[in-house]
Formats: C-alpha cells, sequence, structure tokens
C-alpha cells in the first residue's frame, strides 16, 4: 500500500486550480496538502474546496513545509524557475507547468541542479503526452504500422485571441506542446526552424501575430510543420499527424455525438484547451502521483525535455524576428534522462 502524496500547489488561477480540483477529487494517492497565490483570497476558495488544505502567504514556506511531499507550480511563467530550483533544494519532486524557464539558459542551470542531486524530481506539464489521441498515434508509430516517422505535422487553434498579443507569446505558450509533440512522436531532435507570423484581424495591435507557420528540421532526416492559429474563430482544435514510410496516422477528433440532419454531418468543438485536454490532464497527474510514490520516473517530459523545448522556443523567436532559418544546437541527452537510466530517481520522503 504507498503512501498518500500530499501535494502543495502553488499559483491557483485557471489552471492551477484546476489541477488542484484533479488532485483532490480524480487522482488515486493524492491529496492537497496547501496552495498559495498572489491572490490569498482565491488561494484559500481553492483550499477550501480541496478538503480544507492550508494556505500559505509565502509559497517558499509551502516548499519547505514537512507536511507537503510534493510540489505543483502553476503560478506565472517568470516564477517558475525560482520555485523549481527551492524545490530541488528542499529534495521534493515537483510537477511544473510549462514552461520549465523563462530561457534557456535557467531552464539548463535546472538541469544542472538535478544532475547533481543524480535523482529526477522535476516532471513539466507538457500534457499531450498523455491525451488519448496522441497516445494513439504514438503507439501505432512504435508499432511500426507506418514505417519509420519522417515527417510530424501539427494543427493548433484557438477561438480567440487577446487583441495585444506578441507572436512569441504564440510560441512560447501554444506552439511549444506542438514542438514537443514532433519530438516526442518522431523521437528526433529539432536543428533547424524557420517561422513566418501575420496579423489577421485589421484592429489587431502592430505587435499582435495571432497566425504562425513554423517549419522545423530535425535529425535523421525528418520534418516537421506546425500552424499555429490563436483567432480561428470556431473554437479549440488541435491535430497532430504523422507521415511514415508507408502511411500516416492522424490524432481523432474527440466528439461525444455526430448529428447528421439536411445533408449535414456535424460534431460540437471544444471552446477552451481546458476541456479539450481534461482527460490529459487528469492521467497526467495520475502518472506523476505513481512515480513519486514508486520512486520511478515520471514517464512524460522531463526537466531535460523543458530545457530542450525552451531552445527550440527561442530559436523560433528569432526566426520570427529575423525572417531567417535558425540553427538549433542538438546537445547530447545527458545519461540521467535516457530511456536506459536506472529506474530509482525520483521519491517523496
Amino acid at each position: 500500500m504507498h503512501k498518500t502524496i500530499a501535494v502543495g500547489v502553488i499559483g491557483t488561477g485557471g489552471m492551477g486550480t484546476r489541477h488542484a480540483h484533479n488532485l483532490h477529487r480524480l487522482v488515486p494517492g493524492a491529496a492537497v496538502a496547501g496552495t498559495s497565490d498572489v491572490d490569498r483570497d482565491r488561494a484559500a476558495r481553492v483550499a477550501a474546496e480541496c478538503g480544507g488544505a492550508a494556505v500559505f502567504d509565502d509559497p517558499y514556506q509551502l516548499i519547505e513545509d514537512p507536511t507537503v511531499n510534493a510540489v505543483l507550480i502553476a503560478s506565472t511563467d517568470s516564477t517558475h524557475a525560482a520555485f523549481v530550483r527551492a524545490c530541488l533544494e528542499a529534495g521534493k519532486p515537483v510537477m511544473c507547468e510549462k514552461p520549465l524557464a523563462e530561457t534557456a539558459q535557467d531552464a539548463w542551470h535546472l538541469v544542472q541542479a538535478e544532475q547533481a542531486l543524480g535523482r529526477r524530481l522535476v516532471a513539466v506539464g507538457l500534457m499531450r503526452r498523455f491525451d488519448p489521441q496522441h497516445l494513439a498515434v504514438e503507439r501505432a508509430v512504435r508499432a511500426g504500422k507506418v514505417g519509420r516517422g519522417l515527417m510530424f505535422k501539427g494543427t493548433h487553434r484557438n477561438a480567440k485571441v487577446p487583441t495585444h498579443l506578441p507572436g512569441r507569446v504564440v510560441i512560447t505558450n501554444s506552439a511549444v506542446h506542438d514542438i514537443d509533440s514532433a519530438r516526442w512522436l518522431l523521437g528526433q531532435e529539432v536543428t533547424e526552424v524557420f517561422v513566418r507570423g501575420v496579423r489577421t484581424r485589421p484592429h489587431f495591435s502592430g505587435e499582435t501575430v495571432d497566425m504562425l507557420l513554423l517549419q522545423l528540421a530535425l535529425t535523421d532526416g525528418c520534418l516537421a510543420t506546425v500552424e499555429v492559429t490563436s483567432a480561428a474563430g470556431y473554437g479549440y482544435e488541435v491535430c497532430a499527424e504523422v507521415v511514415g514510410e508507408t502511411g500516416t496516422v492522424t490524432t481523432a477528433q474527440p466528439a461525444d455525438a455526430v448529428v447528421r440532419l439536411n445533408g449535414q454531418s456535424a460534431t460540437d468543438v471544444d471552446q477552451i484547451w481546458l476541456d479539450r485536454f481534461r482527460q490529459a490532464y487528469v492521467d497526467e497527474l495520475v502518472g506523476w502521483v505513481e512515480s513519486v510514490q514508486t520512486g520511478t520516473s515520471f514517464r512524460g517530459a522531463s526537466a531535460w525535455d523543458g530545457y530542450v523545448s525552451q531552445v527550440v522556443t527561442d530559436a523560433c523567436i528569432e526566426a520570427l524576428n529575423t525572417g531567417q532559418p535558425v540553427q538549433v544546437p542538438t546537445p547530447e541527452t545527458p545519461a540521467l534522462y535516457r530511456e536506459d537510466a536506472a529506474p530509482e530517481v525520483v521519491g517523496a520522503d
């Protein structure tokens, strides 16, 4: 019988609240031990909704508290690196929403700190690795059903976008998921990026770039294209396809029902990402808590994946700004993060 993992949640906005509720209601072996947020009333409300958890005014006190076994970080992007480092210094497993850090250098420092500990404590919330549709594509590719994977094609559409959204934010908050999917599903690393972006609405500000096309070259002769449309209007939709030597495999769009009427066939489209990836968020936390309980490797994204994703997104931002292809370094994966690494890599004291 595994012990219950008491999780402290830092950041109780939309994403953090979803995670806290999932931990409390849907993740076996987990309990919300505490919450912390710049909005104390919000943190207190979520704590009350999760069984009367403690409320911490100082997130570092939450991390250091002996009643907290593990930490989930869903605060603003600029805080991630410092909170993850504090978790490493406390020797506590941590699930950090993407991005791991705001710069590749800061993410690299976290990778170095984790390597110095000699065990993997950091998980990164790139949740598509737990989405049933994406996992079905992965299983088909790994089984060789379409031959060797040669190209990833990703589509990522949001219904609407704020009128002041720089292209770099679209890359770091949306396209990063597709970049990770390309690496994960093809099993290759990005070596070059080329990015073009446009503003599709005349009333958007001059800085807004709401439609992007990313072209990626990867190792072993693989390619990827990613379309990110932030103001598609009709809803939220994500599609991933792997083109192989002998065929293709594509994510099926999740739907509760298909209505056929008056010569048409229709299904509802999700309006926000929290609905589209509802199951992925639950399964991600289930896998994370199980890894903490058993002291085994989390099968989702690691600190290394978080670092590499940041390297690639930094290159994409440069390519968008310059209009030129940008080379991406492909460092060798450290032993700690390879698939053949020793299984005893995480834990909760």
